[in-house]
């Protein structure tokens, strides 16, 4: 069971050191270069492009209103509401939580994951959860720190894709950030007894 549970957790731990990886790096506009350049060429640039100016103001104003209307996404439905709906929702809820509780060291993450040997809550298996409590905080808290942490706290998930008991988050319901960090991987969800839980065999595979 430890060695399943630190194999299972390591895998998240990478993708998400990824996502609170180093700040993008800021490149300055080559407006600089153009400035350095004689005045005459200025002036007449300057000249040429006063009508074609224009003519683009005029053309992008109908693009813009079709770019706000384009804004909701893959991961909402057509009136607006989050993919699943509310139980999409809960869904994705439940994965940020358990997402920041993992970020953050917390033996809370062990209550809102299935068990890895069983198809119930790790919760309710008394050695298993003790295995977990013991084995998270010592593997995550040497993977991230508080500057991470605060990352994935700031994130958003918008709903998930719901089937029956089962809810998937993948990169969709992610801002674009975290999006790159995920890749192709989800987290899959099942549902026990009206409570959703993280379910480790069937995420980040």
């Amino acid at each position: 069971m430890r060695r399943a549970l630190v194999t299972a957790l390591a895998v998240p731990a990478l993708l998400l050191s990824a996502c609170g990886g180093d700040d993008p790096e800021v490149v300055d506009a080559p407006s600089t270069t153009e400035e350095s350049t004689s005045e005459e060429p200025t002036t007449e640039a300057e000249e040429t492009t006063e009508e074609p100016t224009t003519e683009a103001e005029e053309t992008s104003e109908e693009p813009t209103t079709e770019d706000a209307a384009e804004t909701t996404g893959d991961d909402e439905t057509s009136d607006g509401e989050a993919e699943g709906g509310e139980d999409g929702q809960a869904a994705a809820d439940l994965a940020k939580e358990w997402l920041v509780a993992f970020v953050n060291a917390e033996e809370e993450v062990c209550d809102l994951m299935l068990d890895l040997n069983s198809e119930g809550p790790m919760k309710d298996s008394e050695s298993d959860y003790a295995i977990c409590t013991a084995t998270f905080p010592t593997q995550a808290a040497a993977i991230f720190d508080s500057e991470t942490a605060a990352i994935i706290e700031s994130m958003q998930i918008k709903g998930s894709d719901v089937d029956g008991d089962t809810a998937v988050v993948d990169k969709d319901n992610f801002s674009a950030l975290f999006a790159e960090g995920m890749g192709d991987d989800v987290i899959t969800l099942k549902k026990i007894d009206g409570e959703w839980y993280v379910d480790m065999n069937e995420s980040f595979n």
